[in-house]
């Protein structure tokens, strides 16, 4: 087993897109900052989402049908706190819609991913969604991402010769 410092360590040196998962469950908005997301198939087209068994909205998206992966733009960065703060609703800040499915979701988004969850799988001590997406909405918007423990905008490339 590696050191949990130089993983952790490790693991911060990836670049990651920062999303908010949202859900609607009984009349009630669920949402989660998340830089744990994976394309996983194009047929069908799913996604995967990772989801501590701790966190205070576990038991909600055990129960949800429908979810949202909501990729933030780079001036959406005061959301990740919002929906990563205990006993703080980030739908208080975050204007959203409802998509075609019912889940939220967040305006001025990069894009918006809508589906239903096809399977749960428990990993150690996360929760692995399988979502099988239905519906995306693009907004075009530049990305914010995370990498070093830092949140970060991206700048575009030059392209590289033949």
């Amino acid at each position: 087993m590696p050191n949990p410092q130089a993983y952790r360590d490790g693991l911060s040196s990836m670049v990651t897109s920062v999303c908010v998962v949202t859900t609607e469950v009984d009349g009630q908005r669920y949402g989660f900052t998340a830089n744990s997301v994976t394309s996983v198939s194009m047929d069908p087209p799913l996604m995967s989402v990772c989801l501590a068994e701790t966190a205070d909205v576990h038991p909600a998206f055990s129960r949800a049908e429908t979810v949202a992966v909501n990729v933030l733009a780079a001036d959406q960065h005061p959301l990740t706190q919002a929906f990563a703060t205990l006993d703080v609703d980030g739908f208080d800040t975050a204007p959203c819609t409802l998509g075609k499915l019912g889940a939220p979701l967040l305006d001025g988004a990069t894009a918006s991913f809508e589906g239903l969850v096809h399977q749960r799988v428990t990993a150690g001590d996360h929760t692995i969604i399988l979502i099988e997406v239905v519906d995306v909405v693009v907004g075009g918007r530049e990305p914010l991402v995370y990498q070093g423990r830092r949140f970060h905008t991206l700048s575009p490339m030059e392209p590289s010769a033949p």
